[in-house]
């Protein structure tokens, strides 16, 4: 038992080490106004040399602070989720390999020594996402896999056509080359799970929860964004951007609205995840990277405390994530009720709490912009709708009437309290303070005019009285009939069927009707078989020409042998 609490010890003091220096650095920093730029250059090949760049900034230490911390906060939290497990050392070695490799993708503003991390976050993820070795966690983690496959092979041609620059850094990048930017968003779009490649992140929630509250927060989902984030100085075209807006925008209403119908707690949180992911890339096409890492530092903090609490419920309902089962959670555990109502309403963007100081930046900017009304209803229907499901979850934990949890709720232990405390903490001062640090004075005032101030409340309003009156419906509980609209509600309005099980589905048909028409059919019939039948017939006629000739030969030898042998005796 020693031995098992040196390991998550072992592990939490390096992440905090880390996170420490990190922090001093950042200060640092900011007070010397400077940079650190490192490189080592391993070889050269034809005058293209192969260099190992490390950037020590503000932006990217204080991603390392972000990274370091939550990992820390979530290796103790193994502690207690995992307990009981044969393989602790295994799963806390995989866990460290992918924070490992987050790191690699923060630190390094070249895109090999990024191909390091970004594949190492790849590979990681998919042993973590197979973790539990059953049915679903394996077609999750396959499905994770490849989705995320495909932004390899975008950035292994992105390094191709950087080639041309004899550099791989896209700090020196000074071609504005159309393509290369093409290619580097479409790896960020599958990292960050973007409409069309949206339906691994739900299905990536077959990992143990502490796996989710590291990777929905921190590490892999926001690879793209913060990949996006350090590109946007080098690289611009406006055409891009506005697809890239079109798909952020359509990515955040479908997952709010979809999270408004789940019933799957740690999917109700993935798909949270994936609408502030749409914000983040909408706000970045809309020219304000600095926005979009400051809610993406913001988000990290709080979505990983509401995966814990989650953990907790699980543990609470045998393993169960039902929504439905969290009745009385509110009441029942005082201190988890406390825990993840402060981190939903930062969530929600409540005043004065993390989620506050970047949700609103966010929106004012959006609202602020010369973009067309159908954009602008978008992103107040977005942000009204992550209220809406927010408030949903809050609903069933406090209700009496829906149905009753499974045993004795347990509140959390003194040792799961001290942990978490931290992440409270951040959950309520991280905003403010990134404010201060990251953003810009020119965009912390944003002027908008009577209509603007006012639509906001009022859409909060309008879908706060429509999602209470919907919870107060007793046809929510007991009779929900799947019609065509509902059931779309419910599957990403068709997206996993149309990217992933589609196409599939498609070239395996195909697939099969060409083996039995090809390899087994008429292909078959007229190449392979009959000329084994003609190779046959060939052989056997050559062999029976031979034949034939020995014996012939053999009879004339043997007749002329007789015949001597008769003359002279």
């Amino acid at each position: 038992m020693e031995i098992k609490k040196y390991v998550y010890y072992a592990y939490t003091l390096s992440m905090i080490f880390i996170s420490f220096v990190s922090g001093v650095t950042v200060i640092y920093l900011l007070n010397t106004n400077a940079s650190v730029f490192l490189e080592w250059e391993l070889f050269s090949f034809n005058g293209a040399s192969i260099i190992f760049l490390v950037l020590l900034d503000v932006m990217s230490m204080s991603f390392m602070f972000t990274v370091s911390l939550i990992s820390s906060i979530i290796f103790m939290y193994c502690k207690y989720y995992m307990e009981g497990e044969k393989f602790y050392k295994r799963f806390l070695i995989l866990l460290f390999l992918f924070v490992v490799s987050m790191m690699f993708l923060i630190l390094s503003p070249n895109l090999i020594s990024i191909l390091l991390g970004w594949d190492g976050l790849g590979l990681t993820s998919y042993i973590l996402v197979i973790y539990y070795q059953n049915e679903n966690s394996c077609n999750s983690g396959m499905l994770t896999l490849l989705s995320n496959r495909m932004g390899d092979s975008m950035l292994l041609m992105s390094i191709c056509l950087m080639y041309s620059s004899n550099s791989w850094s896209f700090m020196l990048e000074t071609t504005q080359n159309s393509l290369l930017l093409y290619l580097i968003i479409m790896s960020a779009m599958t990292k960050s799970a973007q409409i069309p490649f949206s339906a691994w992140l739900p299905a990536a929630m077959a990992a143990p929860t502490p796996v989710s509250a590291l990777v929905h927060s921190s590490t892999l989902v926001t690879a793209g964004v913060y990949l996006l984030v350090r590109f946007y100085n080098c690289f611009y075209d406006y055409s891009i951007f506005m697809a890239l807006l079109i798909l952020s925008t359509l990515t955040m209403i479908m997952s709010s609205w979809m999270a408004n119908f789940e019933m799957d707690m740690k999917k109700i949180i993935a798909l949270s995840t994936l609408s502030q992911l749409g914000l983040m890339m909408m706000i970045l096409s809309l020219g304000r990277p600095e926005l979009a890492f400051l809610h993406l530092i913001t988000h990290a903090m709080f979505k990983s405390s509401i995966f814990m609490c989650a953990g907790v419920m699980i543990h609470n309902m045998k393993g169960s994530q039902d929504l439905r089962l969290t009745s009385n959670f509110l009441q029942g555990g005082l201190f988890l009720g406390l825990f993840f109502s402060m981190t939903n309403m930062s969530l929600c963007g409540f005043p004065f709490l993390a989620g506050f100081f970047s949700k609103e930046l966010l929106l004012e900017n959006a609202l602020s912009s010369s973009y067309n009304s159908i954009f602008l209803l978008f992103s107040l229907v977005g942000m009204s709708l992550t209220l809406s499901y927010s408030l949903r979850v809050m609903f069933f934990m406090s209700s009496k009437s829906i149905l009753s949890s499974e045993g004795t709720i347990s509140d959390m232990s003194p040792f799961l309290i001290k942990t978490m405390f931290v992440m409270l903490m951040m959950s309520v001062t991280s905003g403010f303070v990134f404010n201060w640090i990251l953003t810009p004075s020119l965009i912390l005032f944003v002027n908008l005019d009577y209509f603007y101030k006012t639509a906001l409340p009022i859409f909060l309003a309008i879908f706060f009285f429509l999602n209470y009156s919907q919870m107060k419906s007793e046809n929510l509980h007991y009779k929900f009939n799947l019609v065509l609209f509902n059931k779309g509600a419910h599957l990403m309005m068709y997206l996993p069927f149309i990217s992933a099980q589609g196409s599939s589905n498609f070239s395996l048909k195909k697939s099969y009707a060409l083996s039995k028409n090809i390899d087994s059919g008429w292909l078959e019939y007229f190449l392979g078989l009959q000329t084994y039948n003609y190779l046959s017939f060939f052989n056997y006629k050559f062999f029976s020409s031979q034949l034939s000739s020995f014996l012939k030969l053999f009879l004339i030898v043997l007749f002329i042998t007789l015949l001597t042998l008769m003359i002279f005796f």
